[in-house]
């Protein structure tokens, strides 16, 4: 009960905050309507820290290709990400002034996140009318697996596979006309590089659990936190001592890299093995990492569709199937597609056992599933979403 209450006071102070700076902004904004500077503007975000996925590419796409669009990008001064940006007369702070009034003027609303490039993200919807008409483009940050309910006024919504496309209508049946298979933008640029490294990486990539989110965003005790399944079976896999033996055998490394809703809780594991590596926000890229390793383990996370598409294998670890399919998604668990699953640790280890003893290969029945799931695979992905946002074409929709 204490946490309920606890949760309804925090988004409650901050939904308000928000509507009031809103207001302000949108009395502010009303003689800047006519100005040049935000004339046709495109605005384009994923994280306010982030830099690296799906937005990211299609922001330096255009620069490269399409310089005469009017774009700005969404991203913290204090990124990690901040160096790398082309064009840093063209990024703006996450929360200032100037991303009130380029949200509120922009004609184009892009985001890794279903309205993500607004200081208020689907907070903004009520205010919307009273914004310069937008079109609002979700270009996702991960292909979709489980239904998920799309909501507010989203234009575009950019898949990267038939299936995919299938899987959100059934759960989204009015958005149908609106949603495109486009691929992701950030397949670009996704290649394998895992064999030019000296020492293999085994990846661990676990998502969230919505059941948990408030424990992170919230600051509970971590003692809290230590309570869960998903601290002390995570926990225990890091502390393995057959995994240990393993990575000493093989020669390799193994990077535990928990999903963004959780990064805030990464502190409590702990490894007794200094071939294991827990990561931080900001310390590494997720592409590259991706791309530089040999295997990945996850639970349910999307990420694999990305590994798999470089033709590498995917391990499965569900050890709260029940939970996750009750509490975090609505019903019954699917098999996962592209590599096996288990529950128990010590199956789990020997099934990174044997695909390093198969070098890291992914076996042919998945494959070829890959093959044949993937809608696009030409690296034209950024040039077919600006392409569908600037100029849609129906016959899109059949493809």
């Amino acid at each position: 009960m204490h946490q309920k209450i606890k949760k309804v006071f925090f988004y409650s102070g901050w939904f308000f905050s928000y509507s009031c700076c809103t207001v302000f902004y949108l009395i502010i904004s009303i003689p800047l309507r006519f100005s040049k500077k935000y004339k046709n503007l495109w605005l384009i975000s994923e994280r306010p820290e982030e830099a690296r996925d799906n937005g990211y590419w299609l922001y330096k796409w255009i620069l490269e290709n399409r310089p005469e669009t009017n774009v700005r990008y969404v991203l913290a001064n204090n990124s990690t990400d901040y160096n790398k940006m082309p064009r840093k007369d063209l990024i703006i702070e996450p929360n200032s002034a100037i991303h009130h009034i380029c949200h509120i003027l922009s004609s184009y609303s892009i985001s890794t996140h279903m309205h993500g490039a607004s200081p208020g993200k689907s907070f903004c919807i009520p205010f919307l009318p009273f914004m310069r008409k937008k079109k609002t483009v979700f270009l996702q940050h991960g292909i979709t697996q489980n239904k998920i309910n799309l909501r507010g006024k989203l234009d575009y919504i950019i898949a990267a596979s038939k299936p995919e496309k299938e899987l959100l209508i059934e759960a989204n049946p009015k958005y149908k006309d609106r949603i495109y298979i486009a691929g992701f933008c950030r397949y670009d640029q996704l290649e394998d590089l895992s064999k030019k490294q000296k020492i293999k990486t085994i990846l661990v990539m676990p998502t969230f659990r919505k059941w948990l989110r408030d424990i992170a965003r919230l600051k509970y005790p971590d003692s809290t936190f230590k309570n869960t399944d998903y601290y002390k079976y995570w926990n225990s896999f890091l502390k393995n001592n057959e995994l240990k033996t393993i990575l000493s055998r093989n020669d390799m490394e193994l990077i535990f890299f928990p999903h963004n809703e959780m990064q805030k809780l990464a502190h409590n594991f702990k490894s007794n093995n200094d071939r294991i590596k827990i990561g931080k926000p900001g310390e590494f890229d997720i592409q590259e990492l991706l791309k530089k390793s040999s295997i990945l383990i996850t639970d349910y996370s999307s990420v694999f569709f990305d590994f798999v598409y470089m033709n590498k294998p995917v391990i499965f670890y569900q050890f709260d199937q029940k939970d996750f399919y009750t509490k975090h998604y609505t019903g019954s668990g699917k098999a996962s597609p592209f590599g096996n699953t288990f529950a128990n640790e010590d199956e789990l280890i020997k099934e990174i056992d044997n695909t390093i003893k198969r070098n890291c290969t992914l076996k042919n029945k998945y494959k070829n599933d890959a093959m044949n799931f993937y809608g696009h695979r030409d690296k034209k992905n950024c040039e077919r979403v600006y392409t569908i946002i600037t100029k849609p074409v129906r016959q899109q929709q059949s493809k």
